[in-house]
């Protein structure tokens, strides 16, 4: 999979003849997250899928009519003021008591009540999930394979050090490198990612 990022994904949305291909590619980064953060909020799977292509168009029509400038604000807080108002009109279209009942999504009465810094955790959340898998996707990708096994193993698996050292016949020291170098991957490619810096 290619390397893509916030920028690209945008640029190539303000290509017409480019139009199915960055169609497909905005999708493929966003609505994801989209649709995690919908059932965050309590729509079922189906529903979430709905609402996700829903906001999915709104933001792509407001991005063509020239509504998001990216001077004033990061593409994931624009696009998350577009979701949280179509999943919450979504959601205000739906009995209460279905929402309730609905087990698939773990809701509760009190879960349904607002409040607007969890909304806006639960969309962080989802954010930076999203933008650390492409990153790790990529720094595979990129780097050695050893030194990405390594990471993987003490990083992300917490194997003790001594056991990564062993199984991919490395030093410690070595292990301890390659969490760093994978580390200072991450940082930089989730700056080119979201166009920071």
């Amino acid at each position: 999979m290619e390397w893509v990022t916030t920028t690209q994904v945008l640029e190539d949305l303000k290509t017409p003849d480019n139009d199915e291909l960055a169609w497909q590619g905005f999708c493929e980064h966003f609505q994801p997250v989209v649709v995690n953060f919908a059932r965050k909020l309590g729509l079922s799977a189906t529903d979430a899928e709905d609402a996700a292509q829903e906001a999915i168009v709104a933001f792509l029509k407001a991005f063509r009519d020239g509504k998001y400038e990216r001077e004033k604000g990061r593409l994931s807080n624009w696009l998350f003021g577009v979701a949280k108002r179509v999943i919450l009109n979504f959601r205000a279209g739906q009995p209460l008591e279905r929402l309730i009942a609905d087990k698939t999504t773990a809701t509760s009465f009190w879960d349904l009540i607002q409040d607007d810094q969890n909304v806006q955790h639960s969309w962080e959340t989802e954010w930076k999930r999203m933008v650390l898998t492409k990153c790790l996707e990529q720094a595979g990708r990129e780097l050695d394979q050893k030194v990405f096994e390594a990471f993987k193993l003490y990083a992300l698996s917490e194997m003790p050090v001594d056991k990564v050292a062993q199984q991919l016949s490395m030093s410690k020291n070595a292990v301890y490198i390659a969490k760093s170098r994978v580390l200072s991957k991450l940082r930089q490619l989730k700056q080119q990612f979201e166009g920071i810096g």
